[in-house]
């Protein structure tokens, strides 16, 4: 499903909830354990006039008399209508299964109307939608590859003369027209593997009352799959919410915990859970802060302990880029192109396809015939990092890796390390569902937990975000099963444009060429086209421009438009 429109930001707030954790880190003192004294308070369910959405449908209940065709037919309307926990939804069902519905377990949402047919038996029907995506419990959304037809049994009786459903499945049916107003994308936080970055895992949950309770206990269930063993979480395995409930006063959510969740907590990870928490659950209207309880006693969490720092919510990268002229490296920033000093001679290399560190003053390149890859170290001697068959252009991530892909008719992934004194020479990483893959594009995200990897699997190109393993010293292990996004135009090069967006475009030096961004949340964004476009350069970071090639020049984008630039170089690269 693709939802255009202005990208879910929530890096202003988040950077401010950060700031106000730390603040509240550096005057709270207190013991390392649990508090076990003091009194028990008690916490209201969330005000009314609190609510998590500031929209509400109003679809009509039952009518008298109404045969059961209208009845499913108004149950499935009423399920675009999440306040009050679906209590209209609710009217249609007999008293007992009322009761037991639960509304939030999953979400079908389908392309148009649904097919209602009559059984045999005497209240029997199947409805049957055409599918095109899914919502789990803990709000993890599954596209279909293509529209399937879904079958769904109801069946109904009769309660005081009056036609009601005494079985549906659990979980709720929409348009994906309605599925798009009443559901949003959030946030949910984890750490990678240094605790230095928090990474954005979205999810997508009906924007309602309860709706701070269904996140925590998304987070609470850890990362969705395409990140899990990629990323972690400050909550151990078994932390559960006390209570189905997060209650919000004054903008303060409460979340009260299970003793399984601080029982073998360090002061540290206990800072570390509530940095979690609030990043995550600030992203929600009504949240400014969050309290941890256990037994509805505040948690202790102590002075600033040795190890914490505000996690960066999104990683930026300098605003300088690495290009080719003249067969030497450069910087190009404007219109500007200034020689990298100290940098051996490597023209005779005949270098392509440079990048540089988003951490330090080193950079790699490929030769001229994509064989070899090499790497320049700090003191500017460039060292023979690898070698294969039609090599990717590098990426070097924020621990240090250079990261090439090569592809002899097998995909093999490459990392080599910054120190290769320290840490060894380059290796190859289990490649995993790449394995067999025709991988165009591999960019390492600026956290260093994601690679953005455009790749042709039995013939059919896609768009992937996929995890990188690494074991306990950092070094890459392997990739987790990736997400697919949803592009809208032919992908073959790929970009990272932020922490949660990418920007993707297949190359034409004759042909009109568009980019889109497309961002984790959902949401997308077309370029203006661009004839004989190349490459493409953009960096995540406030105000980077977006750089265009083309056989007559460098482009840049000025608001919507692109603009020629001056600067002689070619191949540009923001850092990463």
């Amino acid at each position: 499903m693709r939802r255009h429109g202005t990208r879910y930001d929530g890096r202003a707030r988040a950077s401010m909830v950060l700031s106000a954790l730390v603040a509240v880190l550096l005057v709270l003192t207190g013991c390392a354990s649990i508090p076990t004294s003091g009194p028990v308070g008690t916490s209201a369910p969330e005000a009314a006039g609190q609510s998590d959405f500031d929209y509400a449908f109003d679809p009509p209940g039952p009518t008298e008399d109404a045969s059961p065709q209208q009845i499913i037919e108004g149950f499935l309307r009423a399920g675009i209508a999440p306040q009050d926990d679906y209590s209209v939804a609710r009217e249609y069902l007999a008293a007992e299964l009322s009761r037991e519905w639960r509304a939030a377990d999953q979400t079908t949402v389908y392309a148009s109307e649904p097919n209602i047919v009559e059984n045999v038996e005497k209240g029997s029907y199947t409805v049957e939608v055409s599918e095109t995506s899914s919502i789990d419990e803990y709000g993890l959304l599954t596209r279909k590859e293509k529209q399937t037809t879904k079958s769904v049994d109801f069946e109904l009786t009769k309660e005081d003369g009056q036609w009601r459903l005494s079985k549906v499945p659990n979980g709720t049916m929409m348009e994906e027209g309605s599925f798009a107003i009443v559901f949003s994308a959030y946030p949910l936080y984890f750490y990678d593997s240094t605790n230095t970055y928090a990474v954005a895992d979205y999810r997508w949950f009906a924007t309602r009352q309860g709706l701070s309770a269904t996140v925590t206990a998304a987070l609470l269930a850890g990362p969705a799959p395409y990140l899990r063993n990629a990323v972690g979480s400050a909550f151990p395995e078994g932390s559960e919410l006390a209570r189905a409930s997060v209650p919000v006063e004054s903008k303060r959510a409460t979340v009260d915990l299970n003793e399984a969740t601080f029982t073998d907590a360090t002061e540290l990870q206990r800072q570390l859970m509530q940095q979690q928490i609030q990043l995550t659950l600030s992203q929600i209207q009504n949240v400014n802060t969050v309290t941890m309880t256990v037994a509805q006693r505040a948690v202790s969490l102590g002075s600033v302990a040795e190890g914490f720092t505000k996690a960066i919510v999104d990683a930026s990268v300098p605003n300088t880029q690495i290009a080719i002229a003249n067969k030497s490296l450069v910087f190009y920033q404007g219109n500007g192109v200034v020689r990298v000093g100290g940098v051996q001679d490597i023209s005779a290399y005949r270098p392509r396809d440079p990048a540089m560190s988003p951490a330090d003053n080193r950079f790699a390149f490929l030769n001229g015939k994509r064989t070899q890859l090499f790497t320049v170290d700090e003191s500017g001697v460039a060292h023979e990092a690898t070698s294969g068959q039609n090599l990717l252009r590098p990426s070097i991530d924020v621990h240090g890796w250079t990261w090439t892909v090569g592809n002899d008719g097998r995909t093999r992934v490459r990392a080599t390390p910054s120190d290769t004194k320290k840490d060894g020479p380059s290796r190859q990483v289990n490649a995993g569902w790449m394995s067999n893959a025709d991988v165009t594009s591999l960019r390492v995200s600026p956290d260093g937990a994601r690679a953005l990897v455009i790749a042709k699997i039995k013939g059919k190109t896609g768009v992937y975000i996929t995890g990188i393993i690494r074991d306990s010293e950092g070094v890459p292990r392997g990739f987790t099963d990736p997400l697919e996004l949803d592009a809208s135009v032919p992908a073959e090069q790929g970009v990272w444009n932020s922490s949660n967006s990418v920007v993707v475009m297949k190359p034409s030096k004759t042909k009109a060429v568009q980019a889109e961004e497309i961002s984790l949340d959902g949401t997308t964004k077309e370029l203006e086209p661009l004839l004989g476009m190349t490459n493409i350069s953009a960096g995540p970071g406030d105000q980077r421009t977006v750089y265009a090639e083309t056989p007559d020049g460098v482009y840049s984008q000025v608001f919507s438009t692109w603009k020629k630039r001056e600067g002689k170089a070619s191949q540009l690269a923001y850092p990463g």
